[in-house]
């Protein structure tokens, strides 16, 4: 009997303990919102690029009370119904007050939140750069649109000076806060802006005691850019053509030079490119240049036109997954366009080359040079 009722008390305690640890693992949200009685607000978060319901309750009193586990240090999203947008809050166990206008959702004020408190003061210093560059790229058209030539040249200088200040200003905060989180937050959510080598020496700065669900994110980007750099042989996969017919990369591995090109529809600067990577091909084909194009679409009516509209007479495949696409996963895609460059054995020798760049290269590989 004793040994029943020492097993019953540890079982009890070991119960009170683990719901201890879950309750200091919770954050409690206070959302104040007007004029939004019965109406639902929503706490979730994304996981593999899938929304995850975390909380929901009804407005009562003008006031929503949620919660959720917090044991990362990750950021979580409110949302409202019917509502478009949402209020983006750092989830750390603590009590957040949150103050939502319904009719201005993004502008929502939150308090309680020390590591909130960091990314706001982040923001309101970063964003003022994308102020400045509006005006200059208005500058800029103004100056277009009078044929004033002097006025555009040195707008457009004005302008991407002001970009790099921004990306300096973004890179200077996440080494010089190499203990914050916000920090890992940052980096993951502008890593599409660094190449390979920027990247892991900013995570390589990182105080590696500190950690997060961001930090795990760009360490296994890292690895996968790692796996596609230049000098690795390819990744294959496999999509579905434009007559539904599966193809995979391999089948076209072989062409002197083959460019896997990642693309959409609906994405404007890829749009601007194909007439330049359509005069290449068209060029160089005869010499062992070809393309194999990989598009981020969902919609297939769209994904055709574009191929019909634009003359990309070229192999195409997609998985219609839009920026779930399994290859632009495989080869750590997070923008638009990119591209890599296959010898003919399949290994990598070039990475987003666009313009005078590809052109240049295609020449220099496939042109045997006069003697």
């Amino acid at each position: 009997m004793k040994r029943i009722i020492l097993f019953a008390f540890i079982l009890a305690a070991a119960l009170f303990s683990c719901k201890q640890v879950e309750e200091k693992n919770k954050f409690h949200l206070t959302v104040e919102i007007k004029d939004f009685e019965g109406k639902q607000v929503l706490v979730e978060k994304r996981v593999n690029n899938s929304w995850v319901g975390i909380d929901s309750t009804l407005v009562e009193n003008g006031i929503a009370k949620l919660t959720g586990n917090a044991p990362g240090n990750e950021f979580f999203f409110v949302s409202l119904q019917d509502t478009k947008g949402y209020v983006l809050f750092f989830g750390e166990p603590l009590a957040i007050n949150m103050t939502i206008d319904p009719t201005n959702i993004r502008d929502a004020v939150i308090t309680g939140s020390p590591t909130q408190n960091r990314l706001k003061s982040f923001n309101d210093q970063y964003l003022g750069f994308d102020d400045v560059m509006a005006d200059f790229y208005q500058a800029y058209k103004n100056a277009q649109s009078s044929e004033d030539e002097v006025g555009m040249k040195r707008n457009e200088q004005a302008y991407d000076s002001t970009d790099k200040a921004k990306t300096k200003f973004l890179v200077d905060y996440i080494m010089h806060n190499n203990k914050d989180i916000v920090s890992h937050y940052l980096l993951s959510k502008n890593s599409y802006q660094f190449e390979l080598d920027e990247m892991e020496s900013m995570v390589n700065n990182f105080d590696q005691t500190v950690k997060s669900v961001y930090l795990d994110e760009l360490i296994a980007h890292i690895n996968i850019l790692q796996s596609v750099a230049v000098g690795q042989t390819f990744t294959d996969f496999t999509q579905q053509g434009i007559d539904s017919t599966k193809i995979s990369l391999s089948e076209k591995v072989g062409a002197k030079l083959l460019l896997v090109d990642f693309w959409a529809s609906w994405c404007g600067p890829c749009r601007a490119e194909n007439p330049n990577v359509v005069a290449v091909y068209n060029e160089y084909k005869s010499k062992g240049f070809d393309v194999f194009g990989v598009s981020f679409d969902s919609d297939k009516t769209k994904w055709l036109t574009a191929i019909e509209a634009d003359g990309l007479t070229w192999t195409h495949v997609s998985d219609l997954k839009g920026w779930a696409n399994s290859a632009g996963k495989l080869y750590g895609i997070q923008s638009i366009p990119q591209n890599i460059l296959l010898d003919e054995k399949g290994i990598i020798i070039a990475k987003n080359l666009r313009g005078e760049d590809l052109r240049n290269k295609v020449a220099e590989l496939l042109v045997i040079p006069k003697k």
